[in-house]
């Protein structure tokens, strides 16, 4: 996988290929559009139908990462999915614990949004530029801040085209 991170993450890569590449190494991302700079800690990583990764992602992966149909990612979004227990005063950073990262349907993750282990990002939800999510969103919500929370709700009828 470290090859392939390294080859597809080049901006010389078109978009289609990088795609091929991922999946060739084994991540289940058909249908997305995932742009250069971006880091694919493992092959562990899924997308749906329509999926738009911007450049410079951070895709942790050591538990799962699951990102729904037609999500937007925008640049420098970071999917973290390990953490660590508390340890003694010796040395806080204990034992290592890994959590799966699940984002729905239809969300956005503004600009250098920041994904912790274990949280799940309900469908249609805006994550705001800069926010750190440490818990669950509840669907069609705007989140913002460090640590996020819901600022106000969305609209949950799906748009007409």
């Amino acid at each position: 996988m470290r090859f392939v991170t390294i080859v597809q993450a080049s901006a010389f890569v078109p978009v289609w290929l990088r795609v091929l590449l991922l999946m060739a190494a084994g991540a289940k991302v058909w249908g997305a559009g995932i742009y250069s700079g971006c880091y694919f800690g493992s092959k562990d990583v899924t997308m749906g139908l329509g999926t738009f990764v911007n450049r410079g992602v951070l895709f942790d992966g050591t538990a799962p990462i699951t990102l729904g149909r037609q999500v937007a990612v925008g640049h420098r979004v970071q999917f973290v999915t390990s953490t660590h227990e508390i340890g003694p005063s010796s040395g806080r950073g204990g034992r290592v614990v890994d959590r799966p990262i699940v984002i729905g349907d239809g969300c956005w993750i503004g600009a250098g949004a920041i994904i912790l282990p274990g949280v799940t990002v309900g469908e249609g939800c805006v994550v705001g530029a800069g926010a750190v999510v440490t818990r669950d969103c509840e669907p069609n919500g705007l989140y913002a801040g460090s640590p996020a929370r819901r600022v106000r709700d969305l609209d949950s009828a799906p748009s007409v085209r």
